[in-house]
């Protein structure tokens, strides 16, 4: 059960698209995350960390937003934002793993 589909993450903060990006250094850790598109944003996804702030180089964790999947562990991310209704829809992107929960947005709250 460790693969996972395709996803594409929402930027937690500003609801937009993020693109996928890897570090370029040779570590054992995963290497690959996902990078807001606002050129000021600092916010990335990673699948062993959820969401959290590049800065100065590396992973900065403390603003870290981590939501776990209830059924299967995964971490979720933010697969869209209803701003009419000031809903976000979380995901599971692990194969086979259908959850999904819909939460206010911070705006809402």
């Amino acid at each position: 059960m460790t693969s996972r589909r395709q996803f594409s993450p929402l930027c937690d903060v500003h609801h937009t698209s993020m693109r996928r990006m890897m570090l370029e250094e040779d570590s054992e850790e995963i290497r690959s995350y996902y990078a807001c598109e606002r050129r000021d944003c600092t916010r990335v996804f990673r699948d062993p960390s959820g969401y959290l702030d590049w800065s100065g180089g590396r992973f900065d964790e403390s603003r870290a937003c981590v939501r776990i999947c209830p059924t299967c562990g995964a971490i979720l991310y933010l697969a869209d934002v209803d701003e009419s209704r000031k809903i976000e829809t979380w995901e599971c992107p692990r194969m086979g793993c259908e959850f999904v929960r819909e939460f206010p947005t911070p705006a809402a709250r």
